[in-house]
């Protein structure tokens, strides 16, 4: 569904939004088996979950469903790899095998670097005034998070990757209403499996040629061959 517009596996939209309607019927069965035999799981909880006597219609389930699926799943892995790759690129995994605690900052400012999500389209809620644009209200506008997450005007040396890096308003979570819900278990994963990688792989290199996935969504690694030393 994400990497649709890719050449490994064979691109096909058809196929994406095949798939799309499929997992959306899966998320319809879930809430209705956890609604009638709800358990101690993930799914149980939103399924049954009411608010001022309210709860989740399916359709909002089954995108909430799709929330937890997708971007539980791509945007970690691809903040991984990305982070691997961008700490090769600057000569800092040997260091920072050696100062693993930079992670406690070091984390946030690899998920800026990488910014996974390339873009999302909003539409502006009142007329504003942006760069010296004018926007309308109900206008279509796209934000582009690697371009927000090197913004000179914020960041300091953007390009740069430094882990020491506080404040760091970055905003590759997304924010306001969209922050993303489980930014705190991603940064978590993320400095659990780096900790790991550094802690066992002190002298890890990219041995090869690091490829991407093609897309206008995801900013994401599709082969990274590494050795483990």
């Amino acid at each position: 569904m994400i990497g649709f517009e890719d050449a490994e596996p064979a691109g096909d939209p058809a196929a994406a939004v095949a798939m799309f309607a499929e997992a959306v019927e899966y998320g319809r069965q879930v809430a209705a088996d956890r609604r009638k035999r709800p358990a101690d799981d993930v799914m149980s909880a939103p399924a049954n979950a009411e608010v001022d006597g309210e709860r989740l219609t399916d359709d909002e389930f089954c995108m909430f469903w799709i929330l937890l699926v997708i971007a539980g799943n791509e945007t970690t892995r691809k903040s991984l790899s990305g982070a691997v790759v961008a700490l090769q690129e600057h000569g800092l995994w040997k260091g920072l095998a050696r100062e693993p605690g930079l992670l406690a900052t070091g984390t946030d400012e690899l998920v800026r670097h990488v910014s996974p999500v390339m873009q999302f389209r909003r539409t502006a809620t009142r007329d504003v005034e942006l760069g010296g644009r004018h926007v309308r209200a109900g206008d279509k506008i796209v934000m582009w998070y690697g371009a927000a997450n090197r913004d000179p005007e914020v960041f300091s040396d953007p390009h740069s990757l430094d882990l020491s890096r506080e404040p760091n308003p970055h905003l590759a979570f997304g924010t306001g209403p969209h922050f993303c819900l489980g930014s705190r278990l991603a940064k978590l994963e993320i400095s659990a499996m780096l900790t790991e990688l550094l802690t066992r792989y002190p002298r890890l290199s990219i041995d090869g040629e690091v490829s991407r996935i093609t897309s206008t969504f995801i900013s994401g690694i599709e082969h990274l061959p590494v050795t483990l030393r």
